[in-house]
Order: structure tokens, then sequence, then C-alpha cells
């Protein structure tokens, strides 16, 4: 038994099959390989694959043995993430006012069942090693889209860009935003893999080229021009870290305002149209179907069913058939309401602030990490929605995030207390 600063104790490190067991959850998480068997037999809607349920099953049964057997007080470390037990708290709330409670409660509990895998990856797994195991599952993925599209393994859809090995190009366009945030910071972490981690790095990029998925284009440039700008403004006083939000907060709201009122000098400039593929027009019937049933919404994943009549009316309206709302907010407010939405982003502004305060805390080469990772969440979540969504690798990595800045500013706290302890009997 080994005992950490924070005071969570943990039996030895990980072994190779433990580590095996992680690489292989971190790569289903991805949605890799989907594209392969997403227009099979036996998957809806509503229902899923039922092989994948019965993977994600076993895996999730696993996932709480290990976390139970190395972990020597395990409510006590899931707690750690509290406020993220909250949001999940609501999503279990909400099978009363469900349009399909089934469907809610088995949603509800995927996405349990995925904290209780961040919390187990952040507790097991150092950060080091938390990178060396992405940077595997995404330099598996970068392998086989290669592989794929040059042999022509991917069926196409019709639209123009590579796939990989996603069932769609969006998906493999911000996939590879967060590959090459992971393969940058990998190369920080541990220089001794500098020249894998920038092929890795390279690789991502041109993935990202070749998906031609442009809102993944545009979310990975501002990443690059944001992350310097805040490790500047980070290092400084106090007053010059507020100065340095409150410029770029106002530059936000700025460039909004500019992207709201020159929409198509905008979207003829990145070569899309002015109702962005058909997001316009769906964000406008979808804030019309919220205000509906505005205070809690439809129930968790429970809007988009094809068996109810208002959804067919949109996908009609619409002319195409889509699985979601396209927006992290909106989907929120279909699925949660007001309160459940309120919510989500008063833990996501908490965690903002912990990722403000880690990153000047802790100098090390990842202290702007959980910074750069909820960056990319919220930006990537403006034309999608994966807020919240079990069996998937972007919440699994926000739950880990969470962990980790936890037992690390315990560990630093601890530290300190031992340095003055040290210092006032000298």
């Amino acid at each position: 038994m080994r005992k950490t600063p924070s005071g969570l104790e943990f039996q030895t490190a990980p072994g190779n099959a433990e580590k095996a067991f992680a690489f292989l959850v971190l790569l289903l998480s991805l949605g890799a390989f989907m594209n392969l068997t997403v227009t099979g037999p036996g998957w809806t809607q509503n229902t899923g694959m039922l092989g994948m349920q019965i993977l994600w099953s076993f895996l999730y049964v696993i996932t709480l043995v290990l976390f139970f057997r190395h972990c020597d007080k395990p409510v006590r470390t899931l707690f750690i993430v509290f406020p993220l037990i909250t949001v999940l708290g609501f999503a279990f709330a909400s099978v009363f006012w469900s349009q399909d409670p089934g469907l809610s409660l088995r949603r509800a509990t995927a996405l349990g069942l995925s904290l209780v895998f961040g919390v187990y990856l952040a507790s097991r797994f150092s950060q080091k090693e938390q990178f060396r195991l992405l940077a595997w599952a995404f330099g598996v993925c970068i392998v086989f889209s290669f592989f794929f599209e040059l042999l022509g393994l991917n069926p196409s859809q019709g639209y123009p860009g590579w796939y990989g090995v996603f069932d769609i190009k969006n998906e493999l366009g911000q996939a590879m935003v967060l590959s090459a945030l992971v393969f940058l910071f990998w190369k920080k972490v541990e220089p001794q893999h500098k020249a894998l981690a920038q092929t890795g790095l390279l690789a991502s990029v041109l993935l990202l080229g070749l998906s031609r998925g442009m809102t993944a284009v545009v979310v990975f440039v501002v990443l690059m021009v944001l992350l310097p700008y805040l490790r500047w403004t980070l290092r400084k006083s106090r007053r010059g870290v507020v100065g340095g939000i409150t410029f770029l907060l106002g530059a936000g709201v700025l460039s909004v305002f500019y992207m709201a009122t020159h929409l198509e000098d905008v979207t003829s400039l990145l070569g899309k149209d002015p109702d962005l593929t058909g997001r316009v027009p769906l964000w406008i019937v979808v804030t019309v179907m919220a205000l509906q049933r505005p205070w809690l919404g439809y129930g968790f994943n429970a809007f988009w069913l094809p068996d109810q009549a208002y959804t067919s009316r949109i996908w009609r309206l619409l002319t195409w058939t889509p699985p979601q709302a396209h927006n992290g907010i909106l989907e929120l407010w279909l699925e949660l309401g007001v309160i459940g939405t309120g919510l989500f982003f008063l833990v996501f502004a908490y965690y903002v602030a912990k990722a403000l305060s880690f990153s000047r805390q802790n100098p090390g080469p990842d202290s702007t990490w959980p910074l750069a990772f909820l960056i990319f969440l919220f930006l990537a979540n403006l034309t999608t929605a994966f807020f919240l969504q079990g069996n998937n690798i972007y919440f699994i990595l926000y739950v880990a995030l969470a962990t980790t800045m936890y037992r690390k500013g315990r560990e630093t706290l601890a530290a300190q207390r031992l340095t003055t302890a040290g210092q006032s009997h000298v």
C-alpha cells in the first residue's frame, strides 16, 4: 500500500495488464472503428448497438473491480469530483420527467460509470502515464486512419474530406484537435519521447487538414493562439492576470459580435454557406422546441427519439436527420432544461477557475493542460454536442483532470505544510 500526500491510499503501481485495459477503454471511448458497424443491423437512434452495450458493460465491471480493489477508500475518492456528481445526479433525476425514462436511466448509468473510470484513471495513473496512454490511443487512430483512407476501407458518405476510423469527418477532425494537444503536452512532459511526440503532432495536424472539418480547424487555430497568451498572462501578478483575462473575454465578445453581424463574410472565408451546413435552421427549431419545456427539458438523452411525432416533423422540415442539436448548450437545454444547463455551467466555471489557479500554482510543463482541455471542450461544443455523454473520452478526461487537480492541489498543500513545519522547528 502506498499513500500519497493528499491522503489517498492505493496499491502498488499498475502493471502492464492494467495499462493495456486503460488503453483499450480510452481507444473505444474515442469512437474509433465505429464506422465499420454503426450502419449494421441492430442499431437505432434510441437503443444503440447491443454488442457495444455488452462490451461496455463488461469493461465497466472490470473498472469497478479494479477501482475497489486498488483504492482503500473508494467512496471518499469518488467524491473528489462532487461538483460533477451533482450534475450526474440531475441527469438521473430527469428520469422522473423524461419522455423515455428507461433510456434516460440507461444513459445516465453509462455516464456515471464513465465518471468512475475517469476517477480511476487519474487515481491509478500519474499525469505522465495518462499522456502516454492517450498518445498510444491516438497513435492507433492516426495509423489506422491513414491505412483505411489510402486503401479505401472506409465507406464514403458522399462528403469531401477524410473520415479515417470514424463515422463522419467532423469526428476525425475533432479527435485530431485533441490528439494534437495531447502530443504537444506529452512532448513537454516526457522530453525523452520528443521525436515520437512531434511525429504524432504533425500527423494529427495533417489528418485534421485532410478531414476538411473547418470547425475543428478553427478550434485548433484558436487554441494555438490562446495557449501562449494564457501562459504569458498567468505568470503575471494577480492584477495582471485579472487584466489579461478581462481583455481576453472582451476580445471574445467583440469577435462573436463581429461574426454575428458579418456571418456571410466569415462563413465565405471558411468555405461554408451562411446557414453553416444547415446548423442555423436547426438551432432555430431546437430553440423553439426547448421553449416548450424550458425549465427541466425532455429528459437526459430523451429528445431525439425517432418514434416521437415532433422528431419526424423536424427532420422533414430540415430535409436531413440530425441526431443532436449540434450545439452543446442547446442540447443540454433540450435534455435538462434551464436548471440543468445552469448547474452544468456553474460546475464548468468552477473547474475553469480551478484550472486557472492550478496553472499559477504548479510550474510543471503540464500545468496548463486542464485549462487547455476545458477551452477545447467549450469551443468544440459550439457546433456539436458532447458535454454530457457516457462512454465518451471527452467526459472521461473532464473527470480525470478534475481528479488530478484535486490530488495535486492536496499534495502541494501538504508539501507546503511540511515546509512550514520544518521551518518552525529551525
